[in-house]
């Protein structure tokens, strides 16, 4: 799912669609990749075996250095970070990884954080209708669709010749007089 979200995301960056008027649909889908992440994380500690609890305690380590909300992170200190209050703490539901770490994982993996997912995927589908669909040319206002046939809006363009099409002529370039 990771790897899904991630080549969506750099489709969208190619393509350009993060542009206005698509740039809270951008917002939205980062907010999304962040809870596949999130979603990942704590998924990965549900089978708590030993490689699954080294590897929350060693994430876990590196949210208590995050800025403001860590107890070794820049600012923790000052603010009165300590190793009981920190964001490592909240995660764990203690100072080290346990039962309760497993319980809070479980019901942000199984309830939390899909219910906020569910909301954004909702929200994101319903700003890609809203926004014109996905990424092309710009949609034809209604307005100027108003006097035209079913087969006159979809029919394709054709474009605007240079060359002459009648190329027996020997004349290379379409001159009218």
């Amino acid at each position: 799912m990771v790897i899904t979200v991630m080549l969506h995301m750099f489709r969208v960056f190619l393509t350009g669609s993060y542009k206005p008027p698509r740039q809270f649909n951008w917002g939205i889908g980062v907010i999304l990749l962040v809870l596949t992440l999130l979603l990942s994380f704590t998924g990965y500690l549900l089978p708590w075996d030993q490689l699954a609890i080294w590897a929350v305690t060693v994430g876990t380590n590196m949210a208590r250095a995050t800025p403001f909300l860590g107890n070794e992170g820049p600012f923790g200190p000052q603010l009165g970070m300590k190793p009981n209050n920190d964001i490592r703490f909240i995660l764990l539901g203690g100072t080290q990884v346990g039962p309760p770490t497993l319980l809070r994982f479980y019901v942000g993996h199984c309830i939390f954080l899909p219910i906020i997912a569910t909301v954004l995927m909702i929200v994101h589908f319903w700003r890609v209708r809203k926004d014109g669909g996905i990424s092309g040319p710009p949609v034809e206002s209604p307005s100027a669709l108003a006097g035209k046939t079913v087969a006159e809006r979809f029919a394709p363009k054709r474009p605007t010749l240079v060359a002459d099409p009648n190329v027996t002529t020997g004349e290379p370039l379409n001159i009218s007089e």
